[in-house]
């Protein structure tokens, strides 16, 4: 072999290589380019439906943007419209008004008052307010729950036993909630108002029956019960066991308007008046039931500004 031989294949060899890196170079460019093209992560193939294996899989959600994992979806909270009934939120307990009525009528006496608000109000919260007893067969009286509790042992014994607190008043309208217990017929709850300290009995009661019916009476120190206006039944009375009634008297000197659960049902002029000023009292009275119960609450009057 020549030296010009030796020359000519060692020539053909570098180029042959040369030519082989620079392919190699152009490869690696070609692959460097559709990898940025891409993003640079290789694509995750969804499963096939029809895999049964494959389709319950976790496949990791892709950020088309960014080429990043998405975040995992969160659940939506709801809009403030559209909150859940049951809040964890406290709030104030207020006392309920003693007197829910609406008065329109401009001719009813209570359009002179500020029905919302009483010049005196009793819940029956504190014990100390109202006169408690407990008289074996007669009756007996006491606060407790929150509510004025009476019972009437003896229906053949006609006297009425009540219980009163020390409140006095003399032009007023009056309120108290009365619920019957397991009555029958006459058995009735009663309010008494303009009761004389110096005078036992005393004062004008006015009543509702078991059975739907009402009256007003005067008490008199000595003598019969003046009946002012006698028995008279009334479609507003609730009947019955558990009933509640709301019973309602305006008192302005000689004149009275009765009201029940705020509807006005008579109206009186007493010319006599014996009685102007004095203390209120509530009681149950017992007709043909033997240990008549009954409870009270919500207690309130308003004072009537003077009417010329």
């Amino acid at each position: 072999m020549s030296t010009s031989e030796g020359k000519g294949i060692s020539i053909e060899r570098i180029l042959i290589i040369v030519l082989v890196f620079l392919l190699l170079v152009a490869l690696l460019y070609i692959a460097f380019t559709m990898g940025r093209k891409s993003g640079g992560t290789p694509t995750v193939e969804e499963p096939a439906v029809d895999d049964p294996v494959a389709a319950v899989l976790p496949v990791e959600p892709l950020d088309d943007s960014a080429g990043q994992p998405a975040e995992e979806p969160t659940a939506e909270e709801p809009p403030a419209a559209e909150a859940s009934p049951t809040s964890s939120a406290r709030r104030l307990e207020l006392e309920p008004t003693p007197t829910p009525f609406a008065v329109s009528n401009p001719d009813d006496p209570r359009a002179l008052l500020d029905l919302g608000n009483p010049d005196y109000i009793d819940y029956f919260n504190n014990p100390d307010n109202w006169y408690d007893y407990d008289t074996e067969n007669i009756a007996g009286y006491r606060v407790e729950g929150g509510h004025l509790f009476g019972i009437d042992y003896d229906p053949l014994n006609k006297s009425v036993y009540w219980s009163y607190t020390s409140m006095q008043s003399g032009r007023v309208y009056a309120e108290i909630s009365a619920t019957n217990g397991d009555c029958a017929g006459r058995d009735a709850v009663g309010l008494v108002m303009r009761i004389d300290p110096e005078k036992t009995p005393s004062g004008y009661a006015y009543e509702v029956s078991c059975d739907g019916a009402w009256r007003l009476l005067r008490y008199r120190e000595s003598g019969p019960t003046a009946t002012q206006i006698d028995w008279t039944a009334s479609d507003t009375i609730n009947q019955g066991l558990g009933a509640t009634n709301r019973l309602g008297i305006w008192g302005y000197d000689g004149k009275f308007y009765l009201f029940i659960n705020g509807f006005q049902v008579g109206d009186h002029w007493d010319a006599g008046m014996p009685y102007s000023f004095g203390y209120f009292a509530a009681y149950v009275r017992s007709a043909v039931t033997y240990d008549l119960t009954a409870t009270f609450d919500d207690f309130a009057f308003w004072n009537i500004p003077f009417i010329p």
